[in-house]
């Protein structure tokens, strides 16, 4: 019979022990010291001076600051610690548009007019553009042609289906079809037809670089468009914003819409619309910058990598009470030192969880009297029934009615029925028939011994039909 042994002699013949895989053409150069000045290139080497004994960063040969300003041409300094102005320099590159030596693509003779972010034409900007901008997005949002009653059969299917996308996209078409239509139109069409969509003006911000618009392009509105199932919040924070009243609703819809992105620049200078960093006039603003403070001894103005002080061991870097190495602060032989204690009830420094004077008193589940828990207290247990409340007995012994409500089925996990009045299918159970195969039951090869009179559970009993272990 053929085993695993038995290949042919001279197979192997080709196999090239001393091929790894690599050859010149796929190993980097800086491999073997080739990329850098003498043999600095390698990757023990210095960059600057090619010694193969220091880094680049710790080479002290190395000029600080030895490059030149791109603002000014001077040396010593880069260009974001300039203090000169900016100087205009000889532009040597191509242009990006017509390929052409000598010019920036800014001012370029072949540069194409500029065009209107939303309505693509010529002569103005987004920021003066009076066309309707829910109308300029039809073309991305792939809204169709269709008639006034195709437009709202799409309405109806999608409100059956409550597909939020569906009815938004079946509005604007219905929006396309019959451009005089209002969302206070479709509201009072929704519910004269009793169905699912309810149209919420809602009182809500939105970004500066954004503009609310209505279904006939006017932009600047107050109120932003929610398509809803219900005239009420389903939830707690979607109350925030929520019209009073159907009545008030149906007014604020009046001057709603959707948030639609404005098409015009926002400076990150001024904060201002209508230009960029740029173009901007005003004095260049200093930003806040996030200090970095060093994991291991705490300062700000460098990282753990560059810091000089010797790295705390331990996963804890030192104990939370005394501040030294080698132990934790549970072990701490020093008394507690109540500055370096939070609380964990106000999280306030100076004191335990269990002295805090915000804490809420202790109440005794059993006699209901503070000072004490339950398994502390040494008054009588009391012994309350969980069918109906009551005391002196335990709900096996309670005389009433089994009160339904309360009790949880085992099978569908709801309230009001047992799990033998389930309707619930019960779960299938695999059944151990012959033939098992596996650990538990079976009289296949390698079967555990549960079923079948051929089993062999790891190698005992009787021999497996399949000659397995």
């Amino acid at each position: 019979m053929a085993g695993w042994d038995d290949t042919p002699s001279g197979a192997n013949e080709g196999f090239e022990p001393e091929f790894n895989g690599f050859s010149e053409e796929n190993i980097s150069k800086h491999a073997t010291g080739g990329g850098g000045i003498g043999d600095g290139g390698a990757d023990n080497g210095c960059r600057v001076c090619g010694s193969d004994s220091h880094f680049a960063r710790d080479c002290p040969d190395k000029v600080p600051n030895s490059g030149k300003c791109y603002n000014c041409g001077e040396m010593g300094h880069s260009k974001a610690d300039c203090p000169n102005p900016a100087v205009e320099r000889a532009f040597t590159g191509d242009c990006r548009i017509c390929g052409e030596p000598g010019h920036r693509g800014a001012d370029c003779p072949s540069k194409p007019p500029d065009l209107c972010k939303v309505c693509k034409q010529e002569g103005h900007m987004a920021a003066e553009c009076s066309a309707n901008r829910l109308f300029a997005n039809f073309g991305k949002l792939s809204v169709q042609d269709l008639s006034v009653e195709e437009a709202w059969k799409m309405l109806e299917v999608a409100d059956a289906a409550k597909d939020v996308d569906d009815i938004k996209e079946g509005i604007i078409a219905y929006a396309k079809t019959f451009p005089d239509v209002t969302f206070q139109d479709l509201e009072k069409a929704f519910r004269d037809a009793e169905m699912n969509t309810f149209l919420i003006a809602k009182q809500q911000g939105i970004s500066i670089t954004h503009t609310i618009v209505d279904l006939q392009g006017k932009i600047d509105q107050k109120f932003v468009i929610a398509i809803q199932f219900s005239s009420k919040p389903r939830r707690a924070k979607f109350a925030e914003g929520w019209p009073e009243s159907p009545e008030a609703n149906f007014t604020q819809l009046a001057t709603a819409g959707w948030p639609i992105d404005r098409m015009v620049p926002k400076c990150s200078n001024c904060n201002e619309l209508g230009h960029g960093s740029k173009q901007c006039t005003e004095e260049k603003h200093e930003r806040d910058l996030i200090a970095i403070t060093c994991a291991n001894c705490n300062n700000e103005g460098h990282r753990a990598r560059d810091c000089t002080e010797p790295r705390k061991s331990g996963k804890g870097k030192g104990c939370r009470n005394c501040g030294q190495e080698g132990h934790i602060s549970k072990e701490c032989p020093e008394p507690p030192n109540l500055d370096n204690v939070e609380c964990k009830n106000c999280s306030q420094m100076g004191h335990f969880s269990r002295d805090c004077p915000d804490r809420e008193p202790e109440i005794c589940r059993n006699c209901n009297q503070e000072g004490h828990r339950a398994k502390d207290c040494t008054n009588e247990r009391v012994m309350i029934c969980r069918n109906c409340d009551e005391e002196g007995h335990s709900s096996r012994e309670c005389p009433k009615p089994r009160d339904y409500t309360r009790v949880e089925c085992r099978r569908c996990h709801e309230k009001g029925h047992t799990e033998v009045r389930c309707k619930m299918p019960a779960p299938e159970v695999e059944e151990d028939g012959e033939g098992g195969d596996g650990f538990g039951g079976g009289s296949g090869g390698g079967g555990g011994g549960g079923g079948g009179d051929e089993g062999d559970s790891w190698g005992g009993g009787g021999q497996a039909a399949s000659g397995g272990w």
